[in-house]
Protein backbone atom coordinates (compact mmCIF):
# COMPACT_ATOMS: atom_id res chain seq x y z
CA UNK A 1 0.00 0.00 0.00
CA UNK A 2 1.55 3.28 -0.96
CA UNK A 3 2.81 5.65 1.99
CA UNK A 4 0.44 8.75 2.91
CA UNK A 5 3.37 11.46 3.33
CA UNK A 6 4.82 10.76 6.79
CA UNK A 7 8.90 11.07 6.57
CA UNK A 8 10.73 7.99 6.51
CA UNK A 9 12.44 9.49 9.62
CA UNK A 10 8.67 9.42 11.21
CA UNK A 11 8.17 5.87 10.06
CA UNK A 12 6.31 3.47 12.88
CA UNK A 13 7.88 0.74 12.59
CA UNK A 14 6.64 -2.86 14.47
CA UNK A 15 7.40 -6.63 14.30
CA UNK A 16 5.48 -9.14 12.62
CA UNK A 17 4.97 -10.75 16.05
CA UNK A 18 4.02 -7.53 17.94
CA UNK A 19 1.77 -6.89 14.97
CA UNK A 20 -0.06 -9.91 15.46
CA UNK A 21 -0.47 -9.88 18.87
CA UNK A 22 -1.84 -6.17 18.25
CA UNK A 23 -3.81 -8.11 16.28
CA UNK A 24 -5.21 -10.65 18.53
CA UNK A 25 -5.29 -8.57 21.77
CA UNK A 26 -8.15 -6.83 22.03
CA UNK A 27 -8.37 -6.91 25.64
CA UNK A 28 -5.13 -5.46 26.08
CA UNK A 29 -4.32 -1.28 26.16
CA UNK A 30 -3.41 -0.38 23.13
CA UNK A 31 -0.38 2.02 24.54
CA UNK A 32 1.15 -0.50 26.74
CA UNK A 33 1.22 -2.94 23.48
CA UNK A 34 2.88 -0.15 21.20
CA UNK A 35 5.07 1.40 24.08
CA UNK A 36 8.14 -0.85 24.00
CA UNK A 37 8.13 -0.59 20.18
CA UNK A 38 8.30 3.32 20.04
CA UNK A 39 11.06 3.90 22.61
CA UNK A 40 13.58 0.96 22.87
CA UNK A 41 15.48 1.99 19.90
CA UNK A 42 16.57 -1.30 18.58
CA UNK A 43 12.67 -2.47 19.31
CA UNK A 44 10.52 -5.14 21.27
CA UNK A 45 10.79 -7.10 18.20
CA UNK A 46 14.74 -7.87 18.13
CA UNK A 47 14.81 -8.98 21.61
CA UNK A 48 12.01 -11.19 20.96
CA UNK A 49 13.89 -12.51 18.08
CA UNK A 50 16.82 -12.84 20.02
CA UNK A 51 15.49 -15.43 22.59
CA UNK A 52 16.16 -18.21 20.41
CA UNK A 53 19.34 -17.44 18.81
CA UNK A 54 21.22 -20.27 21.04
CA UNK A 55 18.71 -22.63 19.69
CA UNK A 56 18.91 -21.17 15.78
CA UNK A 57 22.93 -20.84 16.07
CA UNK A 58 22.71 -24.88 17.28
CA UNK A 59 20.63 -25.49 14.10
CA UNK A 60 22.63 -23.97 12.04
CA UNK A 61 25.67 -25.60 12.64
CA UNK A 62 24.05 -29.20 12.44
CA UNK A 63 22.87 -28.41 8.94
CA UNK A 64 26.39 -27.43 8.25
CA UNK A 65 28.10 -30.18 9.56
CA UNK A 66 26.00 -32.60 6.97
CA UNK A 67 22.76 -33.19 9.57
CA UNK A 68 25.37 -34.64 12.68
CA UNK A 69 23.25 -35.23 15.32
CA UNK A 70 26.03 -35.13 17.60
CA UNK A 71 25.91 -31.12 17.14
CA UNK A 72 22.38 -31.11 18.68
CA UNK A 73 23.30 -33.21 21.60
CA UNK A 74 26.52 -31.04 21.77
CA UNK A 75 24.66 -28.13 22.02
CA UNK A 76 21.97 -29.75 24.18
CA UNK A 77 24.52 -30.65 26.92
CA UNK A 78 25.95 -27.34 27.00
CA UNK A 79 22.61 -26.02 27.57
CA UNK A 80 21.77 -27.69 29.81
CA UNK A 81 25.31 -26.96 32.18
CA UNK A 82 24.62 -23.31 31.77
CA UNK A 83 21.07 -23.47 32.84
CA UNK A 84 22.14 -25.27 36.04
CA UNK A 85 24.98 -23.11 36.60
CA UNK A 86 23.50 -19.83 36.39
CA UNK A 87 22.09 -17.82 38.97
CA UNK A 88 20.04 -15.30 37.21
CA UNK A 89 16.40 -16.14 37.66
CA UNK A 90 15.77 -15.13 34.10
CA UNK A 91 18.07 -16.68 32.10
CA UNK A 92 16.95 -20.68 33.47
CA UNK A 93 13.85 -20.35 31.28
CA UNK A 94 15.38 -19.29 28.54
CA UNK A 95 17.67 -21.73 28.00
CA UNK A 96 15.45 -24.55 29.01
CA UNK A 97 13.41 -22.88 25.88
CA UNK A 98 15.98 -22.86 23.77
CA UNK A 99 16.43 -27.16 24.67
CA UNK A 100 12.55 -27.41 23.57
CA UNK A 101 13.13 -25.96 20.50
CA UNK A 102 16.43 -27.63 19.46
CA UNK A 103 14.21 -30.79 20.40
CA UNK A 104 11.29 -29.63 18.67
CA UNK A 105 13.24 -28.97 15.94
CA UNK A 106 15.33 -32.62 15.68
CA UNK A 107 11.75 -34.21 15.93
CA UNK A 108 10.38 -32.01 12.66
CA UNK A 109 13.17 -31.55 10.15
CA UNK A 110 16.13 -33.71 11.67
CA UNK A 111 15.45 -35.76 8.82
CA UNK A 112 15.54 -33.40 6.10
CA UNK A 113 18.29 -32.17 4.60
CA UNK A 114 18.08 -28.25 4.01
CA UNK A 115 20.78 -25.89 2.89
CA UNK A 116 20.82 -22.76 5.35
CA UNK A 117 20.82 -19.83 3.06
CA UNK A 118 21.26 -15.94 4.34
CA UNK A 119 18.59 -14.22 5.56
CA UNK A 120 16.82 -11.17 4.33
CA UNK A 121 15.26 -8.45 5.77
CA UNK A 122 11.86 -7.81 4.88
CA UNK A 123 9.12 -5.49 5.51
CA UNK A 124 5.96 -5.02 4.94
CA UNK A 125 3.93 -1.79 4.63
CA UNK A 126 0.92 -0.86 5.88
CA UNK A 127 -0.08 2.43 4.89
CA UNK A 128 2.13 4.50 7.40
CA UNK A 129 3.15 1.14 9.41
CA UNK A 130 6.02 -0.72 8.75
CA UNK A 131 5.86 -3.95 9.95
CA UNK A 132 9.48 -6.45 10.01
CA UNK A 133 9.05 -9.63 9.14
CA UNK A 134 12.55 -11.53 9.11
CA UNK A 135 11.95 -15.26 9.59
CA UNK A 136 14.35 -16.95 12.06
CA UNK A 137 15.41 -19.54 9.12
CA UNK A 138 15.39 -19.20 5.93
CA UNK A 139 16.68 -22.62 4.31
CA UNK A 140 16.38 -24.44 0.95
CA UNK A 141 15.70 -28.34 0.16
CA UNK A 142 15.96 -29.50 -3.45
CA UNK A 143 14.80 -25.93 -5.08
CA UNK A 144 12.50 -25.24 -2.65
CA UNK A 145 12.83 -22.42 -0.07
CA UNK A 146 11.42 -22.80 3.14
CA UNK A 147 10.98 -19.73 5.75
CA UNK A 148 10.74 -20.65 9.71
CA UNK A 149 9.69 -18.80 12.36
CA UNK A 150 10.54 -20.45 16.26
CA UNK A 151 8.42 -19.72 18.75
CA UNK A 152 5.18 -20.21 21.45
CA UNK A 153 2.25 -20.24 19.54
CA UNK A 154 -0.42 -17.93 21.56
CA UNK A 155 -3.72 -19.65 22.61
CA UNK A 156 -5.07 -17.45 19.53
CA UNK A 157 -5.20 -19.70 16.67
CA UNK A 158 -5.28 -16.53 14.39
CA UNK A 159 -1.99 -15.04 16.09
CA UNK A 160 0.46 -17.77 14.02
CA UNK A 161 -1.77 -17.13 10.34
CA UNK A 162 -1.36 -13.39 11.27
CA UNK A 163 2.05 -14.23 11.67
CA UNK A 164 2.62 -16.03 8.72
CA UNK A 165 0.57 -14.24 6.35
CA UNK A 166 2.45 -11.09 6.96
CA UNK A 167 6.12 -12.41 6.39
CA UNK A 168 4.48 -13.80 3.25
CA UNK A 169 3.16 -10.93 2.16
CA UNK A 170 6.86 -9.12 2.79
CA UNK A 171 8.51 -11.85 0.27
CA UNK A 172 6.41 -11.98 -2.20
CA UNK A 173 6.18 -8.04 -1.91
CA UNK A 174 10.15 -8.29 -2.21
CA UNK A 175 9.95 -10.80 -5.35
CA UNK A 176 10.43 -13.99 -3.17
CA UNK A 177 8.15 -16.42 -4.66
CA UNK A 178 7.04 -18.81 -1.81
CA UNK A 179 4.49 -21.11 -1.31
CA UNK A 180 2.04 -20.76 1.79
CA UNK A 181 3.01 -24.61 3.11
CA UNK A 182 6.33 -23.45 2.86
CA UNK A 183 6.59 -20.54 5.46
CA UNK A 184 5.97 -21.97 8.53
CA UNK A 185 5.62 -21.76 12.75
CA UNK A 186 7.49 -24.28 14.94
CA UNK A 187 5.38 -24.22 18.19
CA UNK A 188 8.37 -24.67 20.75
CA UNK A 189 5.08 -25.59 23.76
CA UNK A 190 3.85 -28.29 21.50
CA UNK A 191 6.77 -29.53 19.20
CA UNK A 192 4.26 -29.09 16.13
CA UNK A 193 4.98 -27.37 12.70
CA UNK A 194 1.77 -24.63 12.06
CA UNK A 195 1.21 -23.99 8.11
CA UNK A 196 0.06 -20.59 7.18
CA UNK A 197 -3.51 -21.11 6.14
CA UNK A 198 -4.75 -17.95 5.20
CA UNK A 199 -4.65 -16.25 1.47
CA UNK A 200 -2.62 -13.06 0.86
CA UNK A 201 -6.22 -10.95 0.89
CA UNK A 202 -7.12 -12.31 3.87
CA UNK A 203 -6.92 -9.88 7.41
CA UNK A 204 -6.32 -6.93 4.35
CA UNK A 205 -8.85 -4.96 6.34
CA UNK A 206 -8.43 -5.95 9.55
CA UNK A 207 -4.69 -4.80 8.97
CA UNK A 208 -5.66 -1.65 7.70
CA UNK A 209 -8.13 -0.80 10.56
CA UNK A 210 -5.51 -1.62 12.83
CA UNK A 211 -3.00 0.38 11.13
CA UNK A 212 -5.44 3.81 11.47
CA UNK A 213 -5.72 2.75 15.09
CA UNK A 214 -2.02 2.51 15.55
CA UNK A 215 -0.91 6.18 13.85
CA UNK A 216 -3.50 7.86 15.96
CA UNK A 217 -2.30 6.44 19.05
CA UNK A 218 1.28 6.96 18.38
CA UNK A 219 1.51 10.46 19.04
CA UNK A 220 -0.04 10.22 22.47
CA UNK A 221 2.09 7.10 24.03
CA UNK A 222 4.94 8.91 26.12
Amino acid sequence: MASTGRKSSEEIRISVSGMAEFVTSPGRSTKSLLHPYKFNKRGEGFVRSRYYQLAIAAIRAYHAAGNDIAVFEKNIHELQARAEATTKPWERPKLANNIRAIEAYRRVYGNRHFTICPNHRLEYRINEIIVTARPDLWVQENDTQVLLKIGLAKKRPAYVDILLTIIRKAAVNSGYRIRSKNIVYLDVSTGKELICSAGLRRFNKVFAEKAREIVTVWPTIT
